[in-house]
C-alpha cells in the first residue's frame, strides 16, 4: 500500500534564480528516503511540476554522498532579473513550490511522517 506526501516532509530545499536559469537544491532529511525521492522527483516529473515556467530543459544531478539532488532549469519564463544573494524572493518561492510536490511513499512511512506533525513540541 502506498500514499502521497509532500516533499517537504522528506526534504528541505534552497533555490536561486541566476539570469534565465533556476537552480534548486533538494536535501533529504533522512537518507533512507533516497530511493523514494529519486523515483518520485525525476527531472521529468519536476519539470512537469514547474511547467508554468516553460523551461527549455530540466537537468537533475544526484549527489548521493550528500543525499541531495540538484535541479537546473534552463531558460525559464519570467526570469532574467538581477538578484541579490541575500534577498532572492523568487528563489525562495521556487524552493517552496518544489516542496509542495507530492511523491509516493509506503503507507507506513507516510503515517510516520504525518504523525510527527501532530506531536506536541
Amino acid at each position: 500500500m502506498s500514499a502521497l506526501v509532500q516533499l517537504r516532509l522528506l526534504a528541505h530545499a534552497r533555490a536561486r534564480v541566476v539570469g534565465s536559469t533556476l537552480i534548486v537544491a533538494l536535501a533529504l532529511r533522512d537518507p533512507s528516503d533516497w530511493r523514494r525521492v529519486r523515483a518520485g522527483a525525476t527531472a521529468a516529473k519536476v519539470g512537469a511540476w514547474f511547467s508554468f515556467l516553460r523551461p527549455r530543459m530540466v537537468r537533475r544531478v544526484e549527489l548521493a554522498g550528500l543525499t541531495a539532488f540538484h535541479y537546473r532549469f534552463e531558460n525559464v519564463a519570467g526570469a532574467g532579473r538581477g538578484h541579490d544573494l541575500a534577498f532572492d524572493l523568487d528563489g525562495r518561492a521556487f524552493a517552496q513550490k518544489l516542496l509542495d510536490m507530492p511523491v509516493q511513499v509506503q503507507a507506513e512511512r507516510a503515517e510516520a511522517l504525518t504523525s510527527r506533525l501532530l506531536d506536541p513540541i
